[in-house]
């Protein structure tokens, strides 16, 4: 009975050892997605970047390569209001030439003059952060917390017309 446990634990080991050795355990080395660049039936290169937070079609989205951040923004519906620009945040998938992995920009001069040097080039699988000004958030909470007491002022008052 051990013999026999123990040949399949052995069998077992060995199958699932198989075609292990070309993964790379390293993990500057590890691709987290399973495409950088793609090419559409025209033979054009597209990669995928993720946009989330405060703007109208946060998502994964497929653009070209080369791709500018005024182009990307207009893609996704551009900014809601109350977005904060002065703190967008570029999280990179493998870090730049320059070891960076994160970038934090303002694009408020750009909203405000059409200056494209606070700009970077947007890499595969780049995810953007667009995040929602502090006093916008507390503006929407106010709004919702305001429809409540409304809501419980009403109750109140037909609860005093019932006695």
């Amino acid at each position: 009975m051990k013999k026999t446990i123990i040949i399949k634990m052995i069998l077992l080991s060995v199958l699932l050892g198989q075609g292990q050795e070309g993964i790379s355990t390293d993990t500057k080395t590890f691709q987290v997605s399973r495409e950088r660049f793609i090419t559409n039936e025209n033979g054009n290169i597209l990669m995928f970047v993720n946009v989330w937070g405060h703007v109208n079609n946060p998502g994964r989205h497929t653009v070209y390569d080369g791709i500018d951040m005024a182009t990307l923004l207009s893609i996704v519906g551009g900014p809601q209001t109350g977005a904060n620009l002065k703190k967008v945040r570029v999280f990179r998938e493998v870090p730049d030439l320059n070891g960076e992995k994160t970038y934090i920009l303002n694009l408020d001069s750009f909203f405000k003059t059409g200056d494209r040097s606070a700009f970077i080039q947007i890499k595969p699988n780049d995810t953007i952060l667009i995040p929602q000004k502090w006093s916008n958030t507390l503006l929407t909470q106010i709004g919702t917390l305001n429809t409540f007491m409304g809501l419980f002022n009403l109750y109140l008052q037909l609860e005093s017309r019932v006695k």
